[in-house]
């Protein structure tokens, strides 16, 4: 049972007495990195939930239409269940983009910076343009003398 202390302790916010001074930096990001991840899971499952929800209110609102036998009408309720559906699956669709998971566990994309030449490759692009060079000064001194 003692084991549980810490961890209880950790969710409860006395996590400072639990670690020393070089761990409370860690256990800082460590929470702020599980806040962002808490965070994007939420609302992942509750813009999932209210797609749903909203994707079967308009069906029984247009179902319990068709069962009176009315002729289809848009009503405000649909309007706001279609509205519904649209900004949760919107929100759906950017909690699983792979950068926002990323951005939530501390990973931060680098820029792909082009490929830097070394100097081997360097000293043969300048012979080559150099063998170019003396090629065409010998086609213009061959011309030249035509």
């Amino acid at each position: 049972m003692n084991f549980l202390l810490p961890l209880i302790s950790f969710f409860i916010g006395n996590a400072k007495s639990l670690f020393k001074e070089p761990g409370i930096a860690f256990t800082q990001q460590l929470v702020l990195h599980l806040r962002a991840l808490t965070f994007v899971l939420v609302s992942t499952i509750g813009s999932l939930a209210l797609s749903c929800v909203g994707v079967s209110l308009f069906i029984a609102s247009l179902a319990g239409q068709l069962d009176k036998g009315e002729e289809f009408q848009i009503t405000g309720g649909m309007i706001v269940y279609l509205v519904m559906t649209v900004i949760s699956a919107g929100v759906l669709i950017y909690s699983l983009n792979k950068k926002t998971w990323l951005k939530a566990l501390g990973f931060v994309e680098k820029p792909v910076t082009p490929k830097q030449s070394g100097a081997l490759e360097n000293a043969v692009a300048l012979l080559v343009m150099d063998y170019v060079e003396e090629r065409q000064s010998k086609r213009a001194k061959t011309s030249e003398a035509s």
